[in-house]
């Protein structure tokens, strides 16, 4: 008989929230950590390649059968334009674990997206969207045994919500940080002033097989590909 999973591990792609749930369940007294391991698990978007040390932390070969792991997705039409940000350290641990990736920073991340979250849903047993996490706590924490009252859940949530760790406040720390290079700042700043969020058109302008790959497979998620905003 197999002993049950006592830890977490959530993994998704860069800018879906890992950094966000992991301060919800510290919030609720549970030693989740992220990108590094806590005695109660880990969110990290690393893990989804299968090697020992990430770029942040430890990568997916860690993960055993003490670990219950979750996929936790964002509308990609957010996380597309927001993983164009990503600094240099990140899009090489990216390369040297994916398929060959195109040159043009959103075709990347593009295909980025579609790939990462692919290779997670078949490593995750739930799957949950950032979007439904200040309503609605994901079933994983009740097979850990972790489940709280829609309360406390509600008021670890606005807790966290108070250091989210959000794309204005990456652009405006990046600025004249030696460890964030010319290019990243440049991206970031351009990110940060769109005046709308990335579309579908643009999507589909850049590649439109893969923008419709994108589409099926954030709609088999439960998003509304429809809209441009959810």
């Amino acid at each position: 008989m197999t002993a049950k999973p006592k830890k977490i591990a959530v993994l998704g792609t860069g800018r879906s929230g890992t950094n966000f749930f992991a301060a919800i369940v510290s919030e609720l007294k549970k030693d989740v950590k992220h990108e590094s391991m806590g005695a109660d698990g880990i969110a990290s978007w690393c893990l989804v390649a299968n090697v020992e040390d990430a770029v942040y932390g430890p990568g997916g070969a860690i993960l055993d059968s003490s670990f219950l792991v979750g996929h936790q997705v964002r509308h990609p039409l957010k996380v597309i334009g927001s993983l164009t940000t990503f600094n240099k350290a990140s899009w090489n641990y990216i390369q040297a674990n994916s398929p060959k990736l195109p040159r043009r920073i959103i075709h990347r991340a593009m295909k980025h997206w579609l790939d990462w979250n692919t290779r997670a849903s078949f490593l995750a047993t739930h799957t949950w969207k950032l979007e439904d996490l200040e309503s609605l706590q994901p079933s994983i924490l009740t097979e850990l045994g972790w489940e709280v009252s829609p309360e406390e859940w509600s008021a670890a949530y606005k807790r966290a919500r108070r250091g989210a760790n959000t794309g204005y406040s990456r652009a405006s720390n990046s600025l004249f940080n030696p460890q964030v290079g010319p290019i990243t700042q440049w991206r970031r700043h351009k990110y940060k002033n769109r005046k709308s969020l990335l579309n579908w058109q643009e999507l589909s302008d850049i590649d439109a097989p893969l923008a419709i790959d994108i589409k099926e497979f954030a709609h088999a998620l439960g998003y509304d590909t429809e809209l441009h905003k959810s």
